[in-house]
């Protein structure tokens, strides 16, 4: 029996949407990519199983950015969740007039990059009012490079401008900020999570150059521009949560204030109950021994 190698049909089912689409030979690395984060999400979800339920709440941060990962690079690998963007600039390298916008790609960040903030400000001890403003920022930081990406005039550059300002402001609420409050706990805790803040906004950076050199300014092709994200989200949303947890597997939940997350959002409040029936259960039955509240109680003298 012969065997043949299967090929990659995903250009020819989902047809190309612009001249400057990804290749086969794009669409194979975006397979690799998707085989990737599929690989760490099992590994992950298998870590999960044998850790204290007490302990998981950066394992699941790491399982739901490994999964949306995991989704959104099948749609692309697939030549899906695309549209055809009329270019600014045209390049003597760059084939056609329009280029291949992966809004797929955005919405996936939106989801994964709020999941990565939100878990690293956990490591802080910040407070709920500046995580909640933090996350925010990240999703300015994306929803401005969402829309700049589909605008074909010199625009989008506006959009890009709100995104560094975003990021800017990340780096402020981060390093300066959240890192304040991370001073106050032991060496290690300020450690860890100066070394997450720090990995993340380093990589944002490179994520704003590759969005200038691709859906920007077109300099680069569609196939170069999905390696070098493609390349930035292994470090970003497939090792770095994996490095998260192992990370924090070391720290102080109880001092960093998720403890509660042994028994839930309330704490203790179904042995409150208990304790409070009881009580109550104790009163009566004392009641009806010393004679107080019952029906047999002596009339009083009249």
């Amino acid at each position: 029996m012969l065997l043949h190698a299967r090929s990659n049909m995903a250009l020819h089912t989902n047809p190309p949407v612009a001249p400057n689409n990804i290749t086969t030979h794009g669409s194979d690395w975006l397979w690799a990519v998707t085989a990737f984060m599929g690989f760490l999400l099992l590994c992950t979800v298998a870590w999960t199983v044998v850790t204290p339920a007490h302990r998981r709440i950066f394992h699941y941060i790491a399982i739901g950015t490994l999964l949306i990962s995991t989704i959104y690079y099948f749609i692309m690998a697939s030549d899906l969740g695309d549209t055809a963007v009329r270019t600014e600039f045209r390049q003597g390298n760059i084939p056609g007039r329009t280029r291949q916008v992966y809004y797929t790609r955005w919405v996936g960040y939106f989801l994964n990059f709020t999941l990565l903030f939100f878990g690293t400000l956990l490591m802080s001890g910040v407070g709920w009012a500046t995580i909640i403003f933090t996350t925010g920022l990240v999703m300015v930081w994306d929803i401005m490079l969402l829309i700049g990406s589909l605008v074909s005039t010199s625009y989008k550059w506006g959009f890009y401008v709100f995104a560094l300002l975003a990021w800017f402001a990340l780096i402020w609420q981060k390093l300066g900020v959240a890192r304040s409050y991370a001073s106050r706990f032991d060496p290690l805790t300020h450690k860890t999570y100066s070394t997450h803040a720090g990995y993340l906004l380093f990589f944002m950076m490179l994520y704003l150059i590759n969005w200038g050199l691709s859906e920007g300014g077109n300099r680069i092709s569609n196939d170069s521009e999905n390696i070098f994200y493609g390349i930035l989200d292994i470090f970003t949303q497939g090792i770095f949560p994996l490095m998260m947890v192992f990370m924090a597997s070391k720290l102080d939940f109880d001092d960093l204030g998720l403890g509660y997350f042994d028994y839930g959002r309330v704490r203790g409040r179904r042995n409150s109950i208990h304790d409070e029936k009881r009580m109550h259960g104790g009163e009566i039955n004392n009641g009806a021994h010393n004679g107080v509240g019952t029906s047999d109680t002596a009339p009083a003298n009249v």
